[in-house]
């Protein structure tokens, strides 16, 4: 199997325990399946999920017309889906700390060397990611990372981002449409993100029992509209091409696979530990 190179740690990095996560855990490009469907260059832009209907998809069964893609936009915005299951396996706990945990740095963590946390979640890119007010997402949360799939081999370069929770009953989600989605164990969330430079990205995460055992889910990302005042606008000054979508789409697909992989062995080995444990 082909291993992904990744950035090394410093000294200071590998002296903590937890760098074993990130030194013994080979990153891998993503599988056959989705190596094909990204080689194949971007799906139809009317196959996309167009904007004006970015939650009309939502349901307990049934497909979009693509899964897994991605695609520039006649608007000039861009879009991507990935598909993905996770196995019966699985505990969705493991998601839920985690995604406190490496939200916090270890006790020890060097300054000026980002979160080593994060970069376990996908060496070849991540750099640091926290809480903008130190506790919770409240306020957003901070983040940097390349998506770039390690090619400038320093994550630290990266485009600082703040992402933001949206409530989705303020942007089109009937109450009717929620309890639906609940009844039937579908979870559904969204978020968009701002930059240090001009730019909106806005991502709808949306996962359900899949029918062959398991979680399936399906995430979608507009790269050029943000919600604003209970509507979703445009922000045509954002940056986006073929080749970010494709990278931001593999990225994406490998942090995933990789998660899967590590995340039951990391969870087992912290969770019991106190929150700031090396």
């Amino acid at each position: 199997m082909i291993e992904i190179k990744v950035p090394e740690l410093s000294p200071e990095e590998l002296a903590l325990p937890s760098s074993r996560f990130y030194t013994d855990y080979p990153l891998k490009p993503p599988g056959p399946l989705q190596t094909m469907l990204l080689e194949n260059g971007p799906i139809p832009a009317e196959k996309a999920i167009p904007i004006e209907h970015w939650l009309d998809w939502l349901s307990p069964t049934g497909y979009p017309d693509v899964v897994y893609g991605y695609t520039m936009m006649p608007d000039g915005s861009g879009f991507y889906i990935e598909y993905s299951v996770t196995p019966p396996t699985w505990n969705g706990k493991w998601r839920r700390w985690y995604g406190n945990w490496y939200n916090h740095y270890s006790k020890n963590m060097p300054e000026g060397r980002g979160n080593l946390r994060y970069k376990i979640w996908n060496p070849c890119d991540h750099w640091d990611h926290k809480f903008v007010n130190g506790e919770n997402d409240r306020d957003g949360v901070w983040s940097i990372e390349t998506l770039d799939l390690g090619a400038s081999g320093d994550p630290s370069k990266g485009m600082p981002a703040v992402s933001h929770k949206i409530n989705l009953r303020e942007y089109g989600l009937s109450e009717e449409k929620e309890k639906e989605l609940l009844a039937a164990d579908c979870r559904v969330e969204a978020v968009y993100e701002e930059f240090d430079e001009p730019g909106h990205h806005l991502v709808l995460r949306f996962s359900r029992p899949c029918p062959l055992g398991g979680r399936e889910s399906m995430n979608c990302e507009w790269m050029g509209y943000w919600p604003k005042d209970g509507k979703i606008v445009r922000d045509p000054e954002t940056k986006v091409d073929e080749r970010y979508l494709r990278n931001v789409l593999a990225h994406n697909t490998i942090e995933r696979q990789h998660l899967l992989e590590v995340l039951p062995d990391l969870y087992e080995a912290y969770h019991e530990l106190p929150p700031d444990a090396d």
